[in-house]
């Protein structure tokens, strides 16, 4: 898959998204992304910081 047809899908899915789901779309890009390319690395702005708001809600960051 494409990085880019992955960008344009996540953002799809995100902006459909309810509250409960949305969760689960960050968790399934973050680990096809990781799997495909690697690391979490240059992704764009918008996609890191959902990314983001996820991995504080891990307590991963803060």
């Amino acid at each position: 898959m494409m990085r880019e047809d992955l960008i344009d899908a996540f953002r799809k899915d995100v902006k459909n998204s309810s509250a409960d789901s949305f969760p689960m779309f960050v968790d399934s890009f973050t680990n096809i992304w990781d799997y495909e390319f690697g690391s979490l690395d240059d992704l764009p702005h918008d996609v890191d910081q959902l990314v983001a708001s996820r991995a504080v809600e891990y307590g991963l960051m803060e």
